[in-house]
């Protein structure tokens, strides 16, 4: 179990460095990883913030077998990222990489003590090493990790350390979104739908008259509490005829430069892409997208994965859970589960996860998505609203980045709300829809995906109030 802190430089381009060289020059492979948090310096207190995390994994047999081997190819990763050893202890450093657990039990000698000496009272290590339960809990870790990771629990647990420290402002979970960090939880956010196609079954045709047409009514959404604009320019409703990434991107990318530039000015306003194609989703980035919303979590082309975990800016990346295409999505095969819905979507949504780790994705990237109306039934679609907490308590295996991740649900105007209000047309189902929004932030929702922003904004807000 590692622990990894920086607060000098990018601290989020040396926290990829570090995962990279890790995985390269060590041969690590991640089994889980913690949400990244920011902290306040500890100790020496005349520097910047902390960016903190921590991960379990496993070495190959040289490495692993002997902790003084380890703690040499971490010093050379931590010099090569421009570590200076001879600076003050405690004080700035670009990456600071900590042997908190070891397989092997306990260690001491001059150099190394394991378990570190000190984790019990560090909250900037307990927070990410609380994380990381899931992970002995799904025993895919050693005895002595295990024991190490459930302890560090109970220290944290019985500080009440969360509440304390994130009341106090001493640390927030966080991810990087464009050149800031951003942290969630405390609001919805609202995320409006800009289709920029003509076949979508709600608004198809409505916002495809022109860059112009779209820009105006991205800024009607964001006037009435729209915090993201999600563009899209093929449907993905079932039965949709795919279209070409070629033409998917001559309608989506103009629309994202364009309100890149409108809103350059907003720190509250970020973009999103929906796109399932890779080569889409890096013209998106070039183009001033924040996010990248991918509806088949990297099952509907090859190329999205990789190309995502080489994008030059670390970008969201929203997986969502699917069965299928649009052609095949509501078969019965892909809509039947053999167990409880939420514990095979949640299950699902690992599975994907863990794919886009071994594409070197990292984990702290990653935004969830149940996938309302895909590959499932009406009766599901209702299962899952009223349990997205037994979605999330799947996801624990992999580490707080991604049972924390911010959860997106997008169930606006879709056909189960119809059939259960019997509202046949689309653009008659916002009362259902914000009926469905408020049951999703009880639920833990952080971001609601809707075509009326304004009725749903004001469904947030109320929503916010109740329980958050």
């Amino acid at each position: 179990v590692l622990a990894l802190g920086s607060n000098q430089g990018d601290r989020v381009g040396l926290f990829r460095d570090a995962f990279a060289k890790l995985r390269r020059d060590l041969g690590f492979e991640l089994h889980a990883h913690s949400s990244l948090y920011e902290t306040a310096p500890a100790y020496v207190e005349d520097q910047g913030k902390f960016l903190n995390a921590a991960c379990v994994g496993s070495f190959p047999d040289d490495v692993a077998r002997d902790p003084l081997a380890l703690l040499d190819g971490l010093k050379a990763i931590e010099a090569a990222l421009g570590r200076d050893f001879g600076t003050r202890r405690y004080g700035p450093r670009p990456m600071d990489l900590d042997v908190i657990f070891h397989g092997q039990g306990s260690h001491s000698c001059d150099r190394l003590t394991v378990p570190h000496a000190r984790y019990a009272e560090r909250p900037f290590v307990l927070a990410p090493l609380a994380d990381l339960t899931g992970a002995a809990t799904a025993a895919t870790t050693s005895d002595a990790t295990t024991e190490g990771l459930l302890e560090a629990r109970r220290i944290w647990d019985g500080t009440d350390g969360e509440v304390t420290a994130m009341e106090s402002g001493d640390i927030a979970r966080v991810i990087p979104m464009r050149d800031r960090l951003w942290s969630w939880g405390r609001e919805t956010m609202v995320m409006g739908i800009l289709n920029v196609t003509p076949d979508s079954f709600s608004d198809g045709g409505a916002y495809d008259g022109g860059v112009d047409v779209a820009v105006r009514h991205a800024r009607e959404m964001v006037a009435a509490g729209a915090t993201i604009i999600d563009v899209g320019g093929q449907s993905t409703r079932p039965g949709a005829t795919r279209v070409s990434g070629e033409v998917e991107s001559s309608r989506v990318i103009p629309v994202i430069r364009a309100l890149a530039q409108a809103f350059s000015e907003r720190e509250d306003v970020y973009i999103s892409v929906d796109t399932f194609y890779g080569a889409v989703a890096s013209a998106a980035a070039d183009a001033g997208a924040d996010i990248i919303n991918d509806v088949s979590g990297g099952a509907w082309d090859p190329a999205m994965l990789p190309t995502v975990a080489r994008l030059e800016k670390p970008l969201p990346y929203v997986v969502m859970h699917v069965r299928g295409d649009p052609n095949s999505m509501q078969s019965a095969k892909n809509t039947t589960y053999d167990g409880h819905i939420c514990d095979e979507v949640g299950d699902g949504l690992l599975a994907t996860a863990r794919r886009c780790v071994e594409y070197g994705i990292e984990p702290w990237r990653l935004w969830i998505d149940p996938g309302i109306g895909f590959a499932k039934t009406g009766r599901a679609n209702i299962e899952l609203l009223r349990d997205l907490p037994r979605v999330r308590s799947r996801l624990a295996p992999l580490g707080g980045a991604l049972m924390n991740a911010p959860m997106l649900v997008g169930a606006s105007r879709k056909r189960f709300l119809g059939e259960i209000s019997g509202r046949s047309e689309a653009s008659e189902r916002d009362a259902a829809s914000v009926a469905a929004l408020v049951a999703a932030v009880r639920g833990g929702a952080d971001v609601v995906r809707v075509h009326n922003v304004a009725l749903s904004a004001d469904a947030a807000r109320v929503a916010d109030a109740l329980w958050r």
